[in-house]
């Protein structure tokens, strides 16, 4: 399964077109894609939703980057490599994340289509790794199996009404979890994905008792929302890099990303609350 055969099988039918399709394609498993999409959801569809979907997600991210640093497999030759990527490469991040954000969605929906498109998307996103030659074969099929398994684990535990849980435990049992998910592995992007588990997860508490804003809102409110949300989340993925690179090892990843989190789960619905980004209820009729 780490032979080139399919690689070069793929990309005897490259051209310039093919390319680009697939540097898109590949593009919808990024990092950024993930930071734009999943917001929508919890600021614009349903914040529960959301939040539960974030959740999953980065807790995936933080598997796929573990099993990274266990098995340590180096990626197909560079002079194969259509587009710069470097890490390692078992499990592949873009077959597991796509496996885990698309499924994720059709669990959720529940109909024939949606689970027709997931499927489409994850082919395509774990087709793309092998043609661009940044991957293995077994590197797809780790991703994906992964990320089925973290699927299938998510419906054991999907009930529980995450609302009744107290405050003050909540915050200790987030605190505790990252702490020992941060011992786990303090390299890779363990750090990132601990800290924004802890931030999203205490805002999220947080903004249920103290915000409770309404997610629904007129196209040119959520537009607002969007812009200002996602300007502010990126702004701090910049703008702390320097003001907290002086912090040991690599906790400044986990306070760094810890403020992203706590912003996407509290502070964006608090400003949107603030500032009326939201449907007003219909005035009472008077007799």
């Amino acid at each position: 399964m780490m032979d080139l055969t399919l690689i070069t099988w793929a990309q005897q039918f490259a051209t310039p077109a093919l390319t680009a399709f697939f540097t898109a394609i590949t593009s919808l498993g990024s990092l950024e894609f993930y930071m734009f999409a999943i917001p929508i959801i919890y600021w614009m569809l349903d914040k529960h939703f959301g939040f539960r979907f974030a959740m999953f997600f980065i807790f995936s991210a933080y598997v796929n980057s573990g099993a990274k640093y266990i098995f340590t497999t180096e990626r197909p030759p560079r002079e194969l490599r259509l587009v710069e990527q470097e890490g390692y490469a078992f499990p592949s991040g873009h077959a597991q994340g796509s496996t885990a954000f698309w499924g994720f969605l059709a669990l959720k929906i529940k109909k024939p289509l949606a689970w027709a498109v997931a499927i489409l998307m994850i082919l395509l996103v774990s087709l793309s790794r092998i043609y661009l030659g940044v991957h293995w074969p077994v590197d797809i099929l780790g991703g994906l199996s992964i990320g089925i398994v973290l699927l299938a684990a998510y419906t054991l535990v999907a009930r529980v009404n995450l609302e009744a849980i107290p405050l003050g435990r909540w915050i200790v049992g987030s605190a505790l979890g990252a702490v020992l998910l941060y011992l786990l592995q303090p390299v890779g992007d363990g750090p990132m994905t601990v800290g924004f588990l802890l931030g999203a997860s205490i805002g999220y508490q947080l903004e249920l008792r103290y915000v409770d804003f309404t997610e629904h809102a007129t196209l040119g409110q959520n537009i607002v929302k969007l812009v200002l949300g996602l300007l502010v989340l990126f702004l701090l993925r910049i703008v702390l890099k320097p003001l907290v690179g002086w912090m040991p090892g690599e906790l400044s990843y986990v306070v760094r990303y810890g403020a992203i989190g706590l912003w996407a789960t509290f502070g964006a619905p608090l400003a949107f609350t603030k500032l009326g980004l939201h449907k007003k209820p219909p005035a009472a009729r008077t007799v």
